[in-house]
């Protein structure tokens, strides 16, 4: 297997650098004309670098060739045939510029146009911001675009405060994504997994992001990786000459506080960025639950019921510090050099309390015990990347290259005391250690040509090493000697690797109104499990192939049809596969299962969309199979309370259900006036899942659906009032649901000290709903579970920008030409 696939490898990799030189070398000779010419501002006669110069054919406007000017406003335009031309010169800030009436012949095959003038725009800058303002949500036809800096969450919240609004997503007590009722997506940082990819959503500041991503049915381009889809986070970024910056401060009630700082410089070929986040976040909360045991004769008929009520209390406090720092260097205009690093270190530290009761079938009182626990964790986390990219004279024609390495470790200290209710039983104390690390090395290339105006070939291809190493281990207090001894039958150090190749190819053509798209991926897998304190090891091997196709058909400039398909693919996360026993709540353990096989989806989407206007519709039709499901998976069992056998469950995952899922969505933009603007999204399906696990057939189907509102009002001026709603009905599980929930927030900003700065006021969860309550059953249990966390939080912030004149011009440039961020990336 391996030997075939570097053999196609190597042929991908002849084949893409062989065919644009076979495509160049067959152009004519005669081809030989050259155009070379300055950009310059008019008053200054400073050059103007990095601006597009285009060459058009004079007779029909058609595309000859394109440059990107130097650092010195120099261009030249090699390889001209023949023939009369239009030159058209562009910058964001300053009118585009046409040079007509340029002549290429045999007899005069140069032109030298010398110094060409650009005029800045500046004196109209409040009518250009106006104008060009984004909308908190931009529709296209294979993803949505959200545009974080237009949501006033974003200045002192986090990335999942701000997910909490976006369409097609949910967001769980945990800071836990899913969307379209699947948790399984794929998060990336600029197109790439990172070091912040590894943290939850809860603990990535919101001010970081310059918009988010959400691509329900990627091409082969991306990593399939993800059966839901992706939700790509795009950082910040600035490419305004000088110095800029920003910073800012947030404080929120139950000692909620967060700080940033972020600075650029840009000069000549150099663009430097770093930054400093600052984030401490406590979160108070409780749970409640309710399980009831059934008992069974021998004949199958139930004997008799015990109940079990559970009431929790948790505190959490969060402390974190994060360093940031980038780097471009412009060798030429067509090749850059880039580099970017990422530390972050903190601390977490809980305690939690359960208080138990067990009740007998008559449910009269039968004993009582209370768990608590106290949790430090320290983490450290590492992001480098090296990147690389070339241009070509061809527009469109790109080659890059990077290397992404990044690692996260955890050190956890829990110590647990269970106290019985009856008089004289000792304390049950234990504690367990847990050195957790996950390394990880990505290597990929990515090659683009375009063949002709609408077609192009593009190829790529990917390595990643991947590995967990968690150690965990348990001990248990010998109360006659006062010592702490080694369980060795609950302690487990589990190593997990994860080698993965990949090559994929795509080609893409118009004809007439119809453009397509079809691609395929192949990715050869190698695993290795291994158990240490067993001696157990286990090792994988498979081959996948993920095809994807792309059909759209332009009726008009404002409406547009898409199909598509994807083939995807969920590989079990790191605390799917720890073995490592969670006994936190000794009635409630949880566990991973290092034997889980990969899940396996078929995707299919029909998009309509449509524009009036500022005002769009997107419509969305989808249908998704997913083979092999991992879902969460609940068992009775006993645990032994001095000597006495007590009724408990245990949870763990397993490959159990076959899903299918289907519906429709809807989203919207409405400029309701030119002060108010409404955006929203309706999503509706139904999920039906089956199994059969031993001599029991497993199966549940429910209808669900969520709904999203956000109103952003200018009521006076430079003050903008946000108010944004969401509710998410029940949805089903292989044993259960999660019930309904609903939540609104609101926020306000304004900007002060002639725009330089922002004052901002939020209030999350203003009526104080939003909650996490499951139900879960089998045929020996039934439970019944309520969670919180202190979600109803002011916050005050403030926001100070350095240069700002400077940072409205670039959001200017963002908002016409904006960076990808990652389109392109992690492939």
């Amino acid at each position: 297997m391996k030997n075939h696939l570097l053999r196609i490898l190597l042929f991908a990799i002849t084949f893409t650098l062989a065919y644009p030189l076979s495509a160049q070398q067959a152009q004519p000779a005669s081809t030989r004309g050259k155009i070379s010419g300055k950009l310059v501002e008019v008053d200054s006669k400073a050059p103007v670098g990095f601006a597009n110069v285009v060459l058009l054919t004079a007779k029909d406007s058609s595309l000859v060739t394109g440059a990107t000017t130097d650092i010195e406003g120099v261009f030249i335009l090699e390889r001209i045939p023949a023939g009369q031309f239009i030159l058209r010169a562009s910058m964001v800030g300053y009118p585009t510029r046409f040079i007509p009436n340029i002549n290429i012949t045999a007899d005069k095959p140069e032109a030298n146009l010398g110094n060409i003038t650009l005029s800045a725009a500046s004196t109209k800058l409040a009518e250009v911001q106006v104008v060009a303002e984004r909308q908190l949500v931009e529709f296209e036809l294979d993803k949505r675009v959200v545009n974080v800096s237009q949501d006033i969450n974003a200045e002192s919240g986090s990335v999942a405060e701000v997910m909490q609004n976006l369409p097609s997503v949910t967001v769980d007590i945990d800071g836990n994504v899913s969307m379209r009722g699947s948790s399984n997506v794929t998060i990336l940082i600029d197109g790439k997994r990172s070091a912040l990819s590894n943290l939850t959503l809860d603990q990535i500041p919101a001010n970081l992001i310059e918009s988010i991503e959400l691509i329900t049915n990627p091409s082969s381009k991306y990593n399939p990786e993800g059966t839901s889809g992706i939700i790509n986070l795009v950082l910040k970024k600035e490419k305004t000459p000088g110095f800029n910056g920003s910073a800012s401060v947030t404080a929120g009630t139950y000692d909620n506080y967060n700080s940033s700082l972020n600075l650029n410089y840009r000069y000549n070929k150099w663009s430097l960025t770093t930054g400093y986040d600052f984030r401490q976040r406590t979160r108070p909360g409780f749970n409640n639950s309710t399980t009831t045991n059934f008992y069974f004769d021998e004949a199958g008929l139930q004997d008799s019921t015990s109940y079990r009520l559970q009431d929790g209390k948790r505190n959490s406090k969060d402390i974190s510090h994060s360093f940031r720092f980038g780097a471009d260097y412009y060798l030429t205009p067509k090749h850059t050099l880039s580099a970017s690093g990422i530390y972050r270190f903190g601390k977490d530290t809980g305690n939690n309390s359960i208080f138990y009761r067990f009740l007998d079938e008559n449910q009269r009182l039968a004993s009582t015990s209370i768990r608590n626990t106290d949790e430090v964790e320290d983490e450290k986390a590492m992001d480098v990347t090296l990147g690389y990219r070339q241009t070509f004279d061809k527009k469109g024609q790109e080659l890059t290259a990077d290397f992404v390495y990044n690692t996260n470790i955890d050190d956890e200290i829990s110590n647990f005391r269970e106290t019985e209710g009856l008089e004289g039983r000792l304390t049950e104390v234990q504690q367990t250690l847990v050195d957790d690390g996950n390394r990880e090395i990505i290597a990929k290339a990515d090659y683009v040509h375009p063949i002709s105006e609408n077609s192009r070939f593009e190829a790529g291809l990917r390595t990643s090493f991947e590995r967990l190493d968690d150690d965990s281990r348990f001990f248990d207090l010998n109360n006659e000697t006062g010592q702490l001894e080694y369980n060795i039958n609950q302690s487990n150090h589990f190593v997990f690797d994860q080698h993965i190749y990949s090559l994929y190819s795509n080609y893409s053509n118009k004809y007439k109104s119809v453009s397509y798209q079809v691609g395929a991926r192949a990715e050869q897998t190698v695993t290795k499990s291994d158990q240490r304190t067993q001696n157990i090891k286990d090792d994988n091997s498979y081959f996948s192939l993920f095809p994807t196709v792309f059909v759209t058909q332009d009726i008009n400039d404002d409406n547009k049809v898409q199909f598509s398909y994807s083939r995807r693919i969920n590989r079990p996360r790191s605390r799917f596969l720890n073995p490592f026993v969670d006994r936190s709540d000794r009635f409630n353990t949880r566990y991973g299962n290092p034997n889980l096989n990969p899940e396996f989806v078929n995707s299919l989407e029909l998009g309509y969309l449509r524009y009036w206007g500022e005002a769009s519709v997107n419509a969305t039709l989808f249908y998704r199979h997913t083979m092999d499901e991992i879902e969460r998976f609940r068992m009775p069992t006993t645990v032994i309370v001095d000597g006495e056998a007590v009724p408990g469950t245990e949870t763990t995952f397993l490959n159990i259900s076959d899903n299918r899922s289907y519906g429709a969505e809807l989203g919207y933009n409405y400029p309701a006036t030119k002060w108010w603007r409404l955006n929203g999204s309706v999503s509706a399906f139904r999920t039906q899942l089956s199994t059969t696990q031993g001599d029991t057939e497993l199966s549940n189907a429910q209808f669900s659906w969520n709904s999203k509102l956000t109103s952003t009002m200018t009521v006076w001026k430079d003050l903008d009032i946000q108010l944004s709603g969401f509710y998410r009905a029940p949805t089903a599980d292989i044993q259960g649901r999660m019930e309904q929930m609903f939540s609104t927030d609101l926020a306000m900003k304004k900007d002060v000290l002639k725009k330089n700065a922002t004052v901002s006021l939020r209030v999350s969860d203003v009526f104080n709903t939003r909650q996490f309550n499951f139900l879960s059953y089998g045929p020996n249990f039934r439970t019944e579970s309520e969670n919180r966390r202190q979600s109803r939080i002011i916050y005050l912030g403030f926001t100070y920008r350095i240069n700002s004149d400077d940072n409205n011009r670039n959001r200017r440039r963002d908002q016409n030409d904006r960076d990808s961020g990652g389109d392109d990336d992690d492939f």
